[in-house]
């Protein structure tokens, strides 16, 4: 009943016949096995002989057991995990070490094999075992398979070792397992990331696990244990639950880089701490992003890196084998669900660098148990990262909403709720008045058309009382009517009147819907063709936060805030903010250049904090004392003050930058520049001397104190003559108490800032703001002492008159005229010079020499010679302190010509 192949020893295969029953086959395998060893060829054929034995049997079972209802039997490593004994975790089995490096040779020293080193993601499917390593020969001597743990028959290949083939057989052949639910495919997929992650248990900690783990006993549990979560039990992992699109990528997660694909291309070196913003605005390159293989131990696939992270993969900081955890990822390249191990080329998730983080390296893979956005502090932020999942902030300021216009050639422009109103105004009025041209020119052409329509009527028939009678139709009876309706309305019924009023009226709306029509269209190609177009306007609020363990500020901006978010984000609150973005932001004294940006889906949590808390990183806003800001330690909180007090003088309220003088109860000045014109901001109005003025959130740069600090009022500065805030208006009611305060203020300024013109070390933007300075500064050379001590005494900026004349005639109006007006203004307030000690006993040369005019007149030979004096001045000018020729002009020469001659005739009256 036997082959006779069977017992030849040249034959390659054994075949069994076919009408031997399986019992029969075993005990005449047992009687070949015997028979064999009298064979001279035993021992090259036995193993060989026995092992294609034992697989033809394994076939016979398989064949078998698919035409069974197979019951589920739970495996030994699955019911240990669901126990509910407590098991030891990983960090305790190996000692609360971390995973460490080995060489090949300290490895081989702990007991592992050399084979183990070089297992990869990539090469682990294809990883092959030597059986003779793990079993005994007498195994497979007798059996030609050895079974292993839950029941499973493992039957080596021909060559004595086993792989994914012969471990999908024998988990087909275990016991509970029916081999009509899995396939080659899903346990080859298993079999590569059981035997990667054992390899790699092993090369992480060899003195403890070296050789325990990478055995084909615990390869056989680890698939057995997959079966029974995934089969049986229907648990899915991770990554097979957001391919199949029955959950979503943006929980947390935690997955482990498996292989680099493709590392893109490196972005600029940045200069600046890897921890912070990796690039800067003007260093933005173009960079391919980085492709990576994540893994959640039993699925695999594919994710794009944003730049901050392709940056770390050529850091060498994002590395193979590193555990990551994710929030907020996006499953992209695909829309329709798909299995793990059928998924496109295209499909892939998409991480950004502010919703990832490095993991511990004994974090469970998959889905983390909390699936909320993880907290991360704002200084590890990136300002193209991405989404930020969850901070934790406390708000340090609040600042008066703002309005941003989109203009039609893609610029932007904020403005102020005073600037907004004063635009909105302008606007509409110019939009109102285009309309009306509009409406006139649509509606002229209208009724030309109409008159050009009408035609000329015959004369019209005399019609009967008859015929008026019988008219019912009001057309016909508004034709009958025609041009003279007196005569033919007195004879119309009532019911004949009301019929004609309706069809008159249905005209007159017939050709108003007409004109209407025709206006709206005309006046959509208008804004089309960008004549009049629309504009986009839209609210954004600023904060300015700081991270709950951190005392630097950063910018927050919330785009069309709510009025419940604007009630519940105060000053000194503590909140978790969710779902964030990151831009660059402006390079303030205070802020950073990540700028943090509210989405649609942002939430806020307030939490509660203890008052020691809020006293540490936090400081509530107060009036500034005028003489703290001469104190160069004074740091306020974001680097911004509050101040409160009388306008003492504006400079240059026309220009692009004007700056005013402030002044407190104690005569104490602060020079306060703006960076935009008072137009723009819409100041003119509340901007004026003798004005008691609350400004918020003034800038303090550390500029120059000399004569008086400076401040700068920028787009986030609010002016106030009747603030709401408590500390401002205790300051208020301080300065309102006082009396004849701005005459003696005015006076106290003016000298203030003429003694500061005498000294070298003014303040630069006085000397920009006052070219008659430097005029004052010429005169001392070409003229005598005497006039330089007198026209010294004009300060850089003069006090506001408090009896200007009003302006009477069209000539005084003149831009021209007004300086010539205010340029003798200037003059007659010269004071008297000062005693006769201060000009010596002898006269100086320069005195006696006829005074000549700083710009010449006629020509130069009518004029003498000046003389050069013998000693040089000792401040001499250099080529940017030279007065320009049209502010020359604008001084009466012939004024200073009088008072020189009248200076001249007091000495020698003296001198007498």
């Amino acid at each position: 009943e036997f082959d006779r192949s069977l017992v030849d020893p040249k034959a390659s295969t054994l075949y069994p016949v076919k009408s031997c029953s399986n019992g029969k086959l075993l005990a005449l395998w047992h009687f070949l096995c015997d028979s064999l060893k009298k064979n001279p060829f035993a021992d090259v054929y036995q193993n060989l002989q026995n092992t294609e034995l034992a697989q033809d049997i394994q076939d016979m079972r398989l064949r078998k057991k698919k035409r069974q209802n197979i019951r589920p039997l739970p495996g030994s490593l699955y019911l240990k995990k669901t126990s509910g004994v407590p098991r030891i975790p990983l960090k305790a089995a190996v000692n609360g070490k971390i995973p460490g490096r080995y060489t090949p040779k300290k490895l081989y020293g702990y007991g592992v094999q050399k084979y183990v080193s070089d297992i990869t993601s990539e090469n682990a499917e294809s990883f092959r075992f030597s059986l003779l390593q793990f079993i005994k020969l007498e195994a497979f001597t007798d059996e030609g398979g050895v079974q292993l743990a839950d029941g499973g028959w493992l039957v080596p290949s021909n060559d004595g070792t086993a792989g994914k083939e012969e471990f999908y057989r024998a988990l087909c052949d275990t016991p509970g397992v029916d081999p009509k639910l899995i396939s080659e495919a899903w346990v080859y997929n298993h079999y590569r990331w059981i035997v990667w992650k054992q390899a790699s248990m092993e090369k992480s900690f060899p003195e403890i696990v070296g050789s325990r783990c990478l055995t084909p006993e615990q390869i056989l549990l680890q698939l057995k244990y997959r079966y029974d979560v995934e089969v049986d039990h229907s648990r899915r992992p991770a990554l097979r639950k957001i391919m199949e699109k029955d959950d979503t990528a943006a929980k947390t997660l935690v997955l482990c880089v498996c292989d680099i694909i493709s590392r893109g291309h490196s972005p600029k070196t940045q200069s600046h701490n890897d921890t912070k913003t990796p690039h800067s605005a003007d260093a933005k390159v173009e960079t391919s992003a980085a492709l990576i293989w994540l893994t959640d131990g039993w699925y695999a696939i594919k994710a794009q890196l944003d730049e901050p992270l392709t940056a770390m993969v050529h850091k060498g900081r994002l590395t193979v084998g590193g555990k990551l955890i994710i929030h907020g990822a996006q499953l992209v390249g695909s829309q329709d669900a798909c299995s793990p191990l059928e998924a496109p080329e295209s499909l892939m998730l998409k991480i950004c660098a502010n919703s990832c983080r490095p993991a511990r390296w004994d974090a469970k893979l998959g889905f983390h148990k909390d699936p909320r956005p993880f907290l991360l502090p704002i200084s590890c932020l990136y300002s193209n990262g991405g989404p930020v999942g969850s901070v934790d902030i406390v708000v340090l300021r609040s600042y008066p909403m703002q309005w941003m216009e989109r203009k039609p050639d893609g610029s932007v422009v904020f403005r102020s709720s005073r600037a907004e109103e004063k635009e909105a105004r302008r606007y509409n009025s110019h939009k109102q008045n285009a309309m009306e041209i509009l409406f006139a020119k649509i509606q002229s052409e209208f009724e030309n058309e109409e008159k050009g329509s009408i035609k000329p009527q015959r004369r019209r028939k005399t019609i009967s009382h008859q015929e008026i009678a019988n008219l019912q139709d009001g057309e016909e009876l508004y034709e009958a009517v025609g041009d003279d309706p007196a005569y033919l309305e007195a004879h119309l019924s009532a019911h004949q009147l009301e019929a004609l009023h309706t069809y008159r009226r249905s005209l007159m709306e017939k050709k108003q819907a007409e004109l209407q029509d025709r206006y709206h269209r005309a006046l959509e190609a208008e804004e089309n063709e960008m004549n009049c177009p629309k504009r986009e306007v839209t609210p954004v609020w600023r904060l300015c936060i700081a991270d709950s363990m951190e005392q630097p500020g950063r910018g927050l901006n919330l785009w069309r805030p709510s009025s419940d978010l604007q009630s519940l984000l105060k000053e000194g609150c503590r909140f978790k903010v969710y779902n964030l973005t990151t831009s660059d932001g402006k390079k303030r004294s205070c802020i950073e250049p990540v700028q943090l940006t509210g989405t649609k889906k942002t939430q806020f949590q307030e939490l509660q904090a203890s008052h020691e808390w809020l006293s540490t990183y936090f400081q509530p806003r107060v009036c500034t004392n005028f003489l703290n800001l001469q104190n160069p330690d004074f740091e306020p909180l974001c680097g911004e003050i509050d101040l409160a007090g009388y306008v003492i003088n504006v400079v240059d309220g026309k220009g692009s930058s004007p700056a005013f003088y402030l002044a407190d109860e104690k005569l104490n000045f602060v020079k306060v520049r703006c960076f935009s014109s008072l137009s723009q901001t819409g100041l003119e109005d509340v901007l004026k001397p003798r004005v008691i003025l609350a400004l918020s959130n003034l800038q303090l740069r550390g500029q120059s104190m000399h004569p008086t600090p400076v401040v700068y009022a920028g787009d986030l500065t609010s002016f106030s003559t009747n603030p709401k805030e408590v500390h401002l208006q205790e300051s208020f009611s301080q300065l309102k108490t006082l009396e004849n305060f701005f005459v003696t203020a005015e006076e106290k300024l003016s000298e203030l800032v003429r003694s500061n013109g005498r000294s070298y070390s003014s303040s630069p933007a006085l000397q920009r703001q006052t070219p008659a300075s430097l005029t004052d500064r010429r005169q001392d050379i070409k003229s005598s002492v005497s006039l330089t001590s007198c026209c010294r005494n004009l300060g850089s900026v003069t006090p506001v008159s408090r009896k200007s004349p009003t302006p009477t005639s069209s000539a005084e109006k003149d831009p021209k005229s007004l300086k010539r007006r205010r340029a003798l203004d200037y003059l007659s307030r010269i004071p008297s010079p000062p005693p006769l000690s201060h000009l010596g006993s002898v006269a100086s040369p320069c005195v006696n020499k006829t005074f000549n005019p700083p710009r010449r007149s006629v020509t130069p030979s009518t004029l003498k010679t000046v003389q050069t004096p013998s000693h040089k001045p000792a401040d001499s000018l250099g080529e940017d302190e030279w007065v320009n020729d049209e502010e020359l002009a604008m001084i009466d020469t012939q004024a200073l010509r009088h008072n020189f001659n009248e200076l001249k005739q007091c000495k020698e009256d003296m001198r007498g």
